[in-house]
């Protein structure tokens, strides 16, 4: 088990060292300051303004540091988060594969399927440190634009729910949603990973998997399969913001990443099926 951490710490290091991995954290640090700056246009505060008012709560309360990084993370997670976390697991195999390390790396006693596990762990570490990073930057900057204080106003009007909580509540709803967010967001890294297996370039792996993302998007979002909503895979990464729910449905949320872990677990499995019947020696 200790040699398993240092392969894994070893691993994360090599992501590190590659430029990629941080396009993420710069893009979307440059994308809050953008939200940010639109967010405090005054024909964009007149909606936020009357959204408040119309339900009967005060403006200067609700319109805080928590409700502009809880819209940073409606507006740009799915998207752009889905970008570069594709980019850096459709890399992590593909990459190495193109480059000849695997090669080298096969060489020593050490089986695929334990290279692949140390592989995939490091991109659903890379997941969780950049949504955590997008969701408390964001807050940051909410912070130091509007204050401390004030409560959270989180809406969606695709799960038809508009919640009012004080800080307090406001905070912990934003902290746990950051947990089901990196949970769902896990999805687009496994999706990746998965075509990373097979013998292409990296860019295809990353745009096979982007596309997929963005086709099933567009289906939920479309309303084109709400019959059959159950089959996409967006529809249960969506989860994360039922937690804004003013009653929190556990059993639905459970149920949800029960069905996503199992999906993530298939898709490595069936990544370490393809990935052991290739050559790479040769």
């Amino acid at each position: 088990m200790r040699l398993f951490f240092w392969q894994l710490s070893a691993e994360l290091r090599k992501m590190l060292a590659r430029k990629r991995t941080f396009l993420g954290f710069g893009a979307f640090l440059l994308l809050e300051i953008v939200l940010f700056i639109v967010f405090h246009l005054d024909k964009v505060e007149n909606v936020f303004r009357s959204m408040i008012q119309r339900q009967g709560e005060a403006f200067d309360s609700y319109f805080s540091g928590l409700t502009l990084a809880y819209m940073v993370l409606r507006l740009s997670v799915f998207l752009l988060g889905g970008i570069y976390l594709t980019l850096v697991a459709g890399d992590v195999v593909a990459k190495e594969s193109e480059d000849g390390n695997l090669r080298l790396i096969l060489t020593r006693p050490v089986s695929r399927l334990r290279l692949l596990t140390v592989k995939f762990i490091s991109c659903l570490v890379y997941t969780v440190v950049l949504i955590q990073f997008i969701a408390w930057s964001a807050l940051g900057l909410g912070i130091l634009l509007r204050g401390w204080g004030g409560g959270l106003f989180a809406f969606a009007p695709e799960q038809e729910f508009m919640a009012f909580y004080d800080a307090n509540e406001g905070l912990q709803r934003y902290a746990l949603s950051t947990v089901t967010l990196s949970l769902g967001m896990m999805g687009a890294s496994s999706i990746a990973f998965f075509f990373s297996c097979w013998k292409i370039k990296p860019s295809a792996a990353t745009i096979t998997a982007l596309s997929y993302l963005m086709i099933d998007m567009i289906l939920r979002e479309g309303h084109f399969m709400d019959s059959y909503k159950h089959l996409l895979l967006t529809h249960y990464m969506a989860s994360w913001s039922m937690v804004f729910f003013d009653t929190i449905p556990w059993a639905v949320i459970i149920r949800n990443y029960t069905l996503l872990g199992g999906a993530y677990l298939t898709l490595f499995v069936l990544g370490a099926m393809v990935f052991e019947s290739r050559d790479v020696k040769s």
